[in-house]
């Protein structure tokens, strides 16, 4: 039996303006967003006072619910105590966004490190940290969630796992985004076996082999059985969350064009060129079309509840 999900967005990659988020999202049909840039800022800039006064009015205007709060928690320098300290005061004041808003989880993430140095010395300050900020999460009723992002300790499963096993249960979950696996060179199918039962929510994100990102469905993602497997064998009730990058496509594929052949010379620009003709075939864009970042987004939510309807008929509902 299909499960009661319900579909989100980081509606800040078709417009920065909070009111072009909302519009896009009632166009949808939808009501949950998941907010990063609100109005030309990043959400851990404001106080729980200010979004109050300032932005809380709106989202109800909209009818607007939050799935997450997208927040830049944990993405700092490990050694940078002073971000560090910080964050833990942006992560007080996000809480209290969240109980206003009546929403379960903040996104986050375990620190940019060195990829050259030694995961085994990075290890204990990591946990520390991340400890640090499961403290300030404490008591609270929001859940950090950690998401496998490149460039941080927790970017492979193994880490990720790690992670789960030192912090894992009451107020500290794991996120799962196949795209960044896929960015790390790691199969996503493969990482969400090791994982899957241990997330509990869920970023909509592609990618292609080239690593670039796609809409769903045209990359390496796997979530036509991800999805499968979590509604039909977990009863899985809670987010999925798209995060389709639109600017890379919407905003970079003319410029590739325009520079043609010398981006289709240059690696890894290449590969960006090589990848963006696929998507102009995939959905009748001529060479030199203009792509909205709105369309690309709704490419992205359109090819979910195809792939949702799919699943609902496989069951036989």
């Amino acid at each position: 039996m299909q499960a009661n999900v319900r579909i989100s967005g980081f509606y800040d990659e078709v417009s920065s303006d909070l009111e072009t988020q909302l519009k896009l999202m009632k166009k949808l049909g939808e009501s949950y967003i998941c907010p990063r840039g609100v109005n030309g800022r990043n959400i851990s800039s404001y106080t729980a006072a200010e979004f109050e006064r300032d932005i809380k009015p709106v989202l109800d205007s909209y009818g607007a619910k939050f799935s997450s709060i997208g927040s830049p928690i944990g993405k700092i320098g490990l050694y940078d105590d002073e971000a560090y300290e910080r964050q833990k005061k942006q992560l007080e004041e996000l809480i209290g966004i969240c109980k206003l808003m009546d929403c379960r989880y903040i996104r986050m993430f375990s620190f940019h490190v060195d990829p050259k140095g030694d995961y085994s010395e990075y290890r204990p300050v990591v946990m520390k940290k991340l400890k640090g900020f499961a403290e300030v999460a404490a008591g609270s009723g929001v859940t950090l969630l950690h998401e496998n992002e490149k460039k941080i300790y927790g970017d492979i499963s193994s880490r990720c796992l790690e992670i789960y096993e030192e912090l894992g249960g009451d107020g500290f979950e794991l996120a799962f985004d196949a795209s960044n696996y896929i960015q790390c060179s790691e199969d996503p199918c493969e990482a969400y076996k090791a994982l899957g039962d241990k997330c509990v929510y869920f970023h909509i994100k592609d990618c292609s082999p080239e690593k670039v990102e796609v809409p769903l469905g045209m990359g390496d993602g796997g979530y036509k059985e991800m999805l499968s497997d979590l509604i039909l064998r977990r009863g899985y009730d809670g987010f999925f969350t798209l995060e389709p990058h639109t600017a890379k496509y919407a905003v970079l594929k003319n410029a590739f064009n325009i520079l043609f052949p010398i981006t289709a010379l240059v690696p890894p620009v290449k590969e960006f060129h090589k990848v963006f003709r696929r998507i102009d075939e995939a959905y009748g864009i001529s060479r030199f079309g203009k792509v909205s970042r709105e369309q690309v987004f709704v490419w992205q939510y359109e090819a979910l509840k195809k792939m949702l309807a799919e699943i609902a008929a496989e069951a036989g509902e």
